[in-house]
């Protein structure tokens, strides 16, 4: 059988404890090391040869996210696993550019944690459900900016046609932005413009083709 070769990075020692029984249950799992931190992983690493190094983000010293980096370089067969507490955007944005396949949370249930372990080692890429969450919600609204800025639409016009597309009128509309409806029916027309839509249904069926709304 088929062992996967796991190292464990992490500068607690009780999770490193928990990692090491957890991982002794798994006959197609085998620990072969355990670090502290960045020096002592980067050495264990060239040593050990890992297929997977499950990865703590933040750590005295070197952060994870440099860390994994510097592993990449130095051992780039070894898929890089993040376990972490922390699902701030900048940091999984950070590990994964590092170059690290997976960002699992620490809160991961021990079935998701070998799964995710098995997966990377396979060359997929896990992220925890709250993380996919936060990256697609992310992207969304990039995406969702982008095509905005894109179709050249002012703040006003953003949020006009937001409330267009949720069914509000005129006056609605007019109210929740404190102008006039002469003024609402200027920037409507502006919008209808740029969007080359001539009424309010196609106005919102182009936002919502569009990613605008």
């Amino acid at each position: 059988m088929e062992r996967i070769r796991v190292m464990v990075v992490d500068d607690h020692p009780v999770v490193r404890q928990g990692l090491r029984s957890l991982l002794s249950n798994y006959p197609d799992l085998i620990l072969v090391g355990e670090a502290e931190g960045s020096p002592s992983a980067l050495d264990l690493a060239e040593r050990v040869a890992p297929d997977v190094i499950l990865l703590d983000i933040r750590m005295p010293g070197m952060s994870g996210v440099e860390t994994a980096r510097l592993l990449c370089r130095q051992c780039p067969r070894a898929k890089i696993l993040m376990l972490t507490s922390f699902d701030d955007q900048e940091y999984v944005a950070g590990a994964l550019q590092a170059g690290a396949h997976g960002y699992i949370l620490k809160s991961a249930s021990d079935e998701m944690l070998v799964s995710a372990v098995r997966a990377v080692y396979r060359g997929e890429r896990v992220l925890s459900p709250t993380v996919m969450d936060r990256v697609v919600h992310e992207f969304t609204e990039y995406s969702r900016e982008r095509a905005q800025r894109q179709a050249g639409l002012s703040d006003d016009e953003r949020r006009i046609l937001h409330l267009l597309a949720a069914g509000a009128s005129n006056p609605k509309i007019a109210a929740e932005m404190y102008l006039s409806e002469t003024t609402v029916k200027r920037k409507l027309q502006d919008i209808f413009e740029k969007l080359d839509v001539t009424t309010r249904a196609q106005a919102a069926a182009e936002a919502v083709r569009r990613g605008l709304v």
